[in-house]
């Protein structure tokens, strides 16, 4: 595998750390493949020898003589040996977390911990801080490594065509802009899916990275991080996306486009970049398109969290995939995380789920509150009665909008953007009667009347009109009839509470 690149930024906090006698590191990062090459580079600065332990060799040094220890496969046999040896050595102990619930494990541990502390030993896990029991997670000192820059991508990917020119011709057409597009997308995979993406563009391709490529990147970098199960990513569109009313939404976002783009320049101007927003509403009224248009004028990709996916049956499994949940956003940033029906996520008290949703809230707040990534939070809720008081009040969200049933022009605007969708001239309809015909529908609605329309002209072998348009929507209860009791609660709960979108 070609090198990988380490800058002076990815060692910094880690030679200080060793420097000072932090004798239990816990890096969080999930390119294994980075974790080693940090340390090999550490270890020659520091002058200190480098070894790695895997449950099926056991402790070897990565670099000088291989050679496997005797007897430290199993995780209390390479404790016990790093504990009688007391070497100033760094140590790796790959896949090594899971093991750390075990009661010979977290009594050696300590011990180690103890011994190691009077010199530069160090002992160095790959995972996340949920992965660390919490009789533990004291003795271990948590480091988290940037996102590495464009520039490093370029460098690896250089490599990787440098290592492919060995063995084959290569030819990369690119412009400066489409390297940039392609360096944008590769930001934020592992190296070690960089070098497989490359390599396969490369190789279907006769030899040649181009335009092409880019389109195959997507579509791998998609499928990458919706095998977390948890996220779905959406590459930024080239076109903005069409969408009607919701004026005040759209100027409010207008006017924080560049903040959230330039953080410096915001900054100097004494200005935080936008953090969030909250959108709340009837359902159907375009909630969910709204993320999709953030995503499309900033032209941002949008990686959406089902909170459903969050939870799992045991104890720590749900906070570990919130945390690489963020983490997997960060990664990709600058990036629009669409959090979709939080209250699925945060709406629960914790008493049915042993605590699980109360944890789950406490990490989800602190990262909102803290984070330092340039991920823009868009969560949408249906019901924002079943959240936390803590995630209402002001500075968790940057402001929160209420999207209502469509007005009488905005209805108009509606029926005019899905006729284009579907090919029709929306001059040869009625679109004033279109809308009269249609009030207290949600734009969902107006979009299923349309949809139903088509379907009932093409059976009928004639062109959609607005007669027929007509038949299907006084054919339709809107949900404004079926819920009525349930929107004018909702009205009443947002009057003094948000900001109407429109």
């Amino acid at each position: 595998m070609p090198g990988l690149p380490v800058t002076d930024e990815d060692i910094r906090d880690l030679e200080l750390l060793i420097r000072s006698f932090h004798p239990l590191i816990l890096i969080d990062e999930p390119d294994e493949g980075r974790v080693v090459a940090i340390l090999e580079v550490l270890a020659q600065r520091l002058g200190l020898p480098l070894l790695r332990w895997s449950a099926h060799r056991g402790l070897a040094r990565v670099d000088g003589d291989k050679t496997a220890v005797y007897k430290t496969e199993a995780p209390e046999q390479c404790l016990a040996h790093l504990i009688s040896a007391n070497a100033e050595v760094i140590t790796y102990l790959s896949g090594f977390a899971q093991h750390l619930d075990e009661r010979p494990v977290t009594s050696r541990i300590r011990e180690l911990h103890d011994v190691l502390a009077g010199h530069r030993g160090a002992v160095v896990l790959k995972g996340s801080p949920a992965d660390l029991p919490p009789k533990l997670a004291r003795f271990f000192t948590l480091v988290r490594l940037e996102v590495p820059s464009s520039e490093a991508y370029h460098r690896y990917v250089s490599t990787v065509l440098a290592n492919l020119r060995t063995r084959m011709p290569v030819r990369v057409d690119l412009s400066g802009a489409d390297v940039a597009e392609l360096l944008d997308h590769l930001r934020g995979l592992p190296f070690y899916e960089v070098r497989k993406i490359v390599t396969r563009c490369v190789v279907e391709q006769g030899g040649c990275l181009d335009r092409k490529s880019i389109v195959a990147v997507i579509d791998a970098k998609r499928r990458t991080i919706q095998r977390t199960g948890l996220l779905e990513y959406i590459p930024a569109p080239r076109e903005e996306a069409e969408i009607a009313g919701l004026t005040r939404l759209r100027s409010w976002l207008d006017k924080r486009r560049r903040a959230f783009r330039d953080p410096e320049g915001a900054r100097a101007m004494g200005l935080s970049p936008p953090r969030g927003l909250l959108l709340t509403g009837v359902q159907g009224c375009g909630k969910s398109l709204c993320a999709r248009a953030i995503a499309s004028s900033w032209q941002l990709p949008l990686v959406r969290l089902d909170p459903s996916s969050l939870y799992r049956r045991y104890f720590g499994e749900s906070e570990q995939n919130l945390h690489r949940a963020i983490r997997t956003a960060e990664s990709v940033a600058p990036v629009v995380l669409w959090i979709d029906e939080i209250e699925k996520a945060f709406g629960g008290d914790g008493e049915g789920d042993g605590g699980t949703s109360r944890r789950i809230f406490g990490t989800f707040l602190h990262w909102l509150q803290e984070k330092r990534h340039a991920v823009f939070v868009l969560a949408t809720a249906n019901d924002i009665s079943r959240l936390p008081p803590e995630l209402l009040r002001k500075g968790r969200f940057d402001e929160i909008f209420f999207v209502d049933l469509p007005s009488l022009a905005v209805r108009q605007e509606i029926f005019a953007v899905h006729l284009t969708r579907r090919h029709r001239d929306p001059t040869a309809f009625d679109l004033a009667q279109l809308a009269a015909e249609t009030d207290g529908f949600s734009g969902a609605e107006i979009e299923q009347a349309i949809v139903a329309g088509l379907y009932s002209a093409f059976s009928a072998d004639r062109e959609l009109t607005t007669e027929l348009l007509l038949e299907e929507i006084r054919g339709t209860r809107p949900l404004a009839v079926t819920m009525a009791e349930r929107i004018a609660e909702l009205r009443r709960w947002a009057a003094q509470r948000t900001v109407p979108a429109d």
